[in-house]
């Protein structure tokens, strides 16, 4: 027994003198080493399931005890943020401004009260930029006019919002997120963060209207109701605002056993400072003060002469700052973002506001200028940074005297803010405080966790090309758990699989590894159709924005189910009779799609058809005086005029046209423009020139020296082309295609003109309406575009984004019954399931919108399919030779700097065919578009 003792004491002493030697320091190295391998197998997981293979992941984690990165992943690449970029903004809001900072909204008056209390003069509300100023607020100052013995008003309310610029919306937002409170306009006068209430009750009896009731101000607003109250207690209804109207259109239905007190939603409103005096003079009229009958609300500014009457406080920078970071409201970060520029800056605009939020974070907090930020919500899908940039500004302001004040805006997991249902009944509830970050195909989170060591880590997780956001979010949470329970962490998978070697690897590597590159995220992948085996892949599942690598999907499916000699038509029809020339009816164009069709031969895309022709035409027919109307039928067609993720501030350019079932110039107008004497208006005509589309030019011709600030714009929602700034004396004339609202109507426009100048006389009674064409009518002429083998050559050379939208919807419309831009896209769905079966996400057919998602194999594979097609050689024409340089190299290119790539083919000198495909997002300060001209050159180099 002694001796057993003896051994086992001996045992104890050796292992004990091992334990010696240790050390804590070693232990903690081990544990490091431990949490690097856990958090790249969660990343290994994600890569290893289809539905989550496709995500771009990068993230940091930093000691803030130790001061030095513990575990990195892709971390210098950029991602889209969303709204974990609020960060910014706070950050340098809480290091500028103290905490009980607030923001003033001002009434003045103008004029004299006479003694029976008539104010001769106009009310002034004046905005400084309060996001959080109420109706309850307004209301306040409404009552401060009133005790002050004010009971008439004999001028108007004026609206001083100029302390900011006059854009409302931020840089490339999104057409389809306007009518939603996450996307509501800009002013530095603004009430309820610029949104009313739409509630809807049902009518009383089946089939009627509903009833629809708008709060506040609700004579701002027109509601163009075609809602119908039906049987049951469920609502279907869609309620959207109007671009760039204030008009909200109702439709679906209500049941009429639906609750009483009805369904409400909030919508946004367009131009907010008329709207907030709106509202106004609505709690001035139920205070018991009156105007004039001329009395009006109108933009203006605070006069020398004008009086103060009255003010209130917005709430205090801190808890404005809580609401922004802990509920991420883009409206608040927006109005600081612009008041950082008026109050810190040179003006109160975006870019004011960015300028010092940049200077900042690079100059005080130390941050690299290797980021960039468009916006102060994150909103914009131009914004790129990296994880990296993210523990440097965590880093720094722990270190700063702000940090408890910045740390308490962060949401707590599992406790409140958009972290509240996140993380219970784990090691991160009430320990994690981060700022999240959300939308399609974006996922974020950053900030700070204490372990349960004691030790404080920063850390930040970005993701792209998200297909199911799930996944993101658990990948997430993961990562902050484990950090929590530092350094008690689970078991890692024993070993991560080798990396993959391909046999072009050694020449292209150095491509894409280029440091100079870093920021970008890159997929690649090259594939031989004659020995079908992939040569080259880099990240060849990750999901980036494609851009015009779209339009092959377009094309593919379009010869897939249309074929190469498919011809779209448009009818021409009369009603009535025709008795002596005069045709005693309507005149109808029915269109299907034709993306072809000009005004005249001096327009003509390819042998399209012309309205000259299709006038030349009817005055053939016999007719030289029409009594009817003219009808332009676009119904092959839905409503809807723009794919989702198309933007706000290209609506003016011919890149962007609305696109309808009948459209004329590819839905634009032609501007040309000159010089006139210095001083004077520059000389404007348009092309075709018609009454209905009205031009306002304010544009001067400048000395030869003076700056070009020559700018053209299409108010939003009207048919009005706005031209300002200064053309110099000695430009040469030009003109610019200008995207034009109502593109059928347009036609009929166009039409009316091309009646008249080939003889055939309208009734000044005549209109050209949208609708239906009529049962009785009868058939005229029908017309054909070119062969769909020439229109989608034409498109790729161009790289045409009206026709591939006409092609995506007329595909939906032929194929699926329905002409809306999701039915097209299934067909491509369709398609490319037989080609390669990994999810992706695809918004329009031309790929201008940035919700679209795919992957370079995915691209690569298609094109690869399409060598054993029988339309091969109809697709591989309809290619470009993409670069003066690359000859050799037959394909498509995007050019837009924050998403070039190149897609397409390559022959070698053997024989072979490559098809290939890269796709890079992200942001770089060495412009990306060298990357891909550095892959394209190597390739040619390697197959020549």
């Amino acid at each position: 027994m002694n001796q057993r003792k003896s051994r086992f004491s001996a045992v104890l002493l050796t292992f004990m003198l091992m334990m010696s030697f240790f050390s804590p320091a070693q232990a903690e190295a081990t544990q490091e080493a431990k949490l690097i391998q856990l958090l790249q197998s969660y990343v290994q997981e994600l890569n290893s399931n289809p539905n989550s293979e496709g995500m771009s992941v990068g993230y940091e984690v930093y000691s803030l005890n130790d001061k030095k990165t513990i575990a990195a992943y892709h971390a210098e690449n950029t991602f889209v943020p969303a709204s974990i970029f609020k960060l910014l903004v706070t950050a340098t809001a809480v290091s500028k401004w103290p905490k009980d900072m607030t923001i003033p909204t001002k009434v003045f008056t103008t004029g004299n009260v006479s003694n029976s209390g008539v104010l001769n003069g106009d009310i002034i509300l004046k905005g400084y930029g309060d996001p959080t100023l109420t109706v309850k607020k307004l209301e306040t100052l409404a009552k401060s006019l009133a005790d002050q013995g004010i009971h008439k008003v004999n001028g108007n309310i004026v609206v001083d919002d100029s302390i900011f610029d006059d854009q409302l919306l931020g840089e490339e937002w999104m057409w389809d997120d306007e009518p939603y409170s996450y996307t509501t306009q800009l002013s530095a006068l603004s009430v309820r963060e610029n949104t009313v209430n739409v509630n809807v009750k049902p009518g009383k009896d089946i089939g009627e209207a509903p009833t629809v009731t708008v709060t506040p101000a609700p004579d701002f607003v027109t509601v163009v109701n075609k809602a119908k109250t039906v049987e049951g207690n469920k609502t279907s209804l869609t309620i959207d605002r109007t671009l760039g109207k204030n008009e909200i259109a109702i439709s679906g239905s209500i049941g009429k056993d639906y609750s009483a007190n009805g369904y409400t939603v909030t919508r946004t409103i367009h131009d907010p400072a008329p709207f907030t005096g709106t509202v106004f003079r609505d709690l001035l009229a139920a205070q018991g003060i009156t105007f004039k009958n001329k009395s009006t609300v109108l933009k203006g500014k605070t006069t020398d002469d004008a009086r103060l009457a009255a003010a209130v406080e917005s709430e205090k920078l801190e808890e404005i700052l809580t609401i922004m970071v802990k509920d991420s409201n883009n409206f608040y970060a927006e109005m600081l973002t612009k008041l950082l520029g008026a109050k810190e800056g040179d003006t109160g605009s975006t870019v004011a506001g960015i300028d010092v939020i940049h200077h900042f974070l690079v100059n005080d907090l130390g941050i690299d200028d290797e980021f960039i930020q468009k916006d102060g919500s994150g909103l914009t899908r131009l914004d790129h940074i990296s994880p990296h940039a993210y523990i440097q500004l965590l880093n720094s302001m722990f270190d700063r005297p702000e940090r408890d004040r910045f740390i308490s805006f962060l949401p707590i997991a599992g406790k409140d803010g958009t972290l509240k249902n996140r993380m219970k009944g784990t090691a991160a509830e009430g320990n994690v405080k981060a700022k999240t970050g959300s939308m399609s195909g974006v996922n974020s989170l950053a900030g700070y966790v204490t372990a349960k060591n004691g030790h404080a880590f920063a850390f930040s997780i970005l993701l792209n090309g998200i297909y199911k956001s799930a996944y993101a979010t658990n990948l997430q949470n993961q990562i902050a758990i484990a950090l929590a329970q530092y350094p008690e962490l689970p078991n890692p998978p024993a070993s991560k699989p080798e990396p993959q070697s391909y046999p072009l690897a050694k020449e292209l590597d150095p491509v894409l590894y280029d440091p100079a590159f870093k920021g970008i995220i890159k997929g690649a992948m090259i594939y031989s159709t004659k020995n079908k085996e992939v040569l080259y892949a880099h990240n060849p599942q990750s999901l980036l924005t494609p851009g015009a690598s779209v339009k092959l999907l377009t094309t593919a499916s379009a010869l897939e189910n249309l074929g190469q000699n498919y011809r779209f038509k448009t009818e021409l029809f009369t009603t009535g009779t025709i008795t002596d020339g005069v045709l005693n009816g309507d005149i109808i164009v029915k269109g299907y799609g034709d993306p072809t069709i000009a005004s005249d031969s001096s327009r003509q895309v390819l042998d399209g058809p012309t309205l000259e022709g299709i006038a030349e035409d009817i005055k053939k027919a016999g007719i030289h005086l029409v009594k009817g109307n003219i009808i332009v039928d676009s119904q092959f067609f839905t409503e809807d005029v723009y794919p989702a993720g198309w933007t706000w501030d290209y609506e003016s350019d011919p890149f962007q046209p609305q696109i309808t079932a009948l459209s004329t110039n590819q839905g634009t107008i032609r501007l040309k423009y000159e010089p006139g004497k210095i001083a004077k208006n520059i000389t404007v005509n348009l092309e075709p020139n018609i009454k209905e589309i009205n031009v306002v030019n304010t544009a001067v011709t400048g000395e030869v020296s003076s700056k070009n600030t020559f700018v053209i714009k299409r108010v939003r929602g009207e048919n009005t082309i706005e031209i300002s700034g200064t053309l110099p004396s000695g430009t040469e004339k030009g003109f610019r295609d200008v995207s034009i609202e109502a593109p059928h109507l347009y036609t009929g426009y166009v039409l009316k003109n091309k009646l008249k100048e080939s003889g055939v006389n309208v009734s000044p009674h005549s209109q050209v309406v949208s609708g239906a064409k009529p049962t009785d009518a009868s058939l005229v002429k029908t017309y054909e575009s070119p062969t769909l083998a020439e229109i989608v050559s034409n498109m790729n050379h161009h790289n045409d984004n009206f026709t591939a939208e006409m092609i995506i919807r007329s595909l939906g419309a032929l194929i699926n019954g329905k002409g809306t831009f999701d039915e097209g896209i299934d067909t491509v769905h369709a398609m490319m399931n037989r080609v390669i079966s990994s999810p992706f996400d695809m918004m329009d057919g031309s790929g201008w919108t940035k919700y679209t998602q795919i992957s370079a194999a995915q691209v690569a594979s298609l094109l690869a399919a399409q060598a054993d097609k029988p339309t091969f050689q109809v697709f591989y024409d309809s290619l470009a030779n993409t670069h003066e340089d690359f000859k050799l190299i037959t394909g498509i290119v995007e050019n837009r700097e924050d998403m070039p790539g190149i897609s397409g083919y390559i022959k070698t000198k053997d024989g072979d065919l490559l098809a290939f495909s890269l796709l890079l997002n992200g942001y770089s300060k060495t412009d990306s578009k060298q990357l891909v001209n550095k892959f394209a050159r190597k390739l040619v180099d390697i197959t020549q």
